[in-house]
């Protein structure tokens, strides 16, 4: 079956107003100078705005256009052949990123807008679920595309950390042990365009404010201006400019707590395309690498740096191993508003967290925090 074709939107006109990012060259990272540039470049970004981009990281053109294509064509299908691929409640409570997470209730305190609707491919499936007809026969390149971003990106990554760190990479890598994680996936999503009574109904948003709970997340950068990042210089959410061809890259929770809060997780949101391109669907393909299941996200053992810095120390009272971190946070555990600039009316907006986790019968998750009123973040500016 032949996928239907794709042609990526040109980038906004509007001067809008992009954060300047640092990118990553990973064409330098096998020349030893080159390399200590690189570790330089990510601590800047580790402790400036959380985000970064990538070039030169390996994924073909040929091999990220059809990334693209294969996330069209599986939003695209029409419901009735989604509804079979949908993550169960019982999956969905344990943690189980698979499958079509549709947009009515089955999500966290009530799942997304109806306009964002998103298909999860997980790296390591040893049930190997089934996936629709028409991803079948591309299913293999979307595997191969999953294990060169694990073996080849965030290994290169890991390493750049370690020589932060100043600890042996072997010990960063064991973090992200091969076949650790049963929740690492890649993840396709779309946003449609919407009517202007739900653009108010949401703020202009499609995804809140938040962090991400893993380590990395690589998103193939694509030219339809929708991604924020919270710039902490001014207390302004600021555009996310396209970088051709290139990874859009944010720092998680898990690697804040492994570095002690020294790499922040990023917080950021997804709102209206601009004004330009409100017109247009929004196609996104998006890998989440996360820490082998059963790590403590507790600081990197011995690392001299940390130790300097007073960052050795866990940076929550409560110490999770990754797995058990996931099931907290689905329940609602560290939950912020971030939108501090599009504050909700409970009359005129909807809550995008509102309710709580419907877990399964027989599910001991580590405890409700649905009933715990969410804190507005305040930020602390950098000179």
């Amino acid at each position: 079956m032949s996928l239907p074709p794709y042609t990526p939107a040109q980038p906004s006109k509007l001067p809008l107003d992009y954060v300047k990012l640092v990118n990553l060259d990973l064409s330098k990272f096998d020349d030893p100078v080159g390399r200590q540039g690189l570790a330089k470049d990510l601590y800047e970004a580790a402790t400036g705005y959380g985000f970064l981009t990538l070039t030169n990281h390996g994924i073909t053109d040929e091999m990220y256009s059809r990334q693209m294509q294969i996330s069209n064509a599986m939003m695209t299908l029409p419901p009735s052949e989604k509804a079979p691929y949908e993550v169960t409640p019982e999956e969905d409570a344990r943690g189980l990123y698979v499958g079509y997470k549709p947009a009515g209730p089955l999500g966290h305190k009530g799942g997304f807008p109806k306009q964002l609707d998103h298909y999860n491919v997980l790296v390591h499936d040893p049930k190997n679920r089934p996936h629709p007809e028409i991803m079948r026969p591309y299913l293999q390149e979307t595997q191969e595309v999953m294990q060169f971003i694990r073996s080849n990106i965030l290994k290169k990554m890991l390493t750049l950390m370690a020589m932060i760190l100043e600890v042996p990479e072997e010990v960063v890598h064991a973090t992200h042990a091969e076949g650790g994680s049963s929740t690492e996936y890649i993840r396709y999503m779309m946003c449609e365009p919407r009517p202007a009574e739900e653009r108010e109904k949401y703020r202009s948003i499609f995804l809140s404010g938040h962090t991400d709970w893993g380590s990395w997340t690589f998103l193939f950068s694509q030219p339809i201006a929708a991604l924020q990042v919270l710039d902490h210089t001014n207390g302004q959410f600021r555009w996310v400019e396209h970088q051709p061809k290139g990874l859009v890259v944010n720092f998680g929770e898990a690697l804040e707590r492994m570095t002690g809060g020294l790499f922040k997780a990023t917080i950021h949101r997804v709102v209206d395309p601009a004004e330009d391109q409100r017109h247009l669907r929004r196609i996104g393909v998006i890998y989440f690498a996360r820490p082998a299941d059963g790590r403590p996200l507790v600081p990197i053992e011995n690392s001299p740096l940390l130790a300097r810095l007073g960052r050795d120390k866990p940076v929550d009272d409560r110490i999770f191993c990754m797995t058990d971190y996931l099931d907290a946070r689905k329940h609602g555990w560290k939950r912020y508003e971030y939108d501090i600039d599009r504050p909700m009316d409970p009359v005129k907006h909807a809550d995008f967290f509102a309710g709580e986790y419907p877990d399964p019968e027989g599910h001991n998750s580590l405890g409700k925090f649905d009933d715990v009123p969410r804190e507005v973040y305040v930020p602390t500016l950098k000179a």
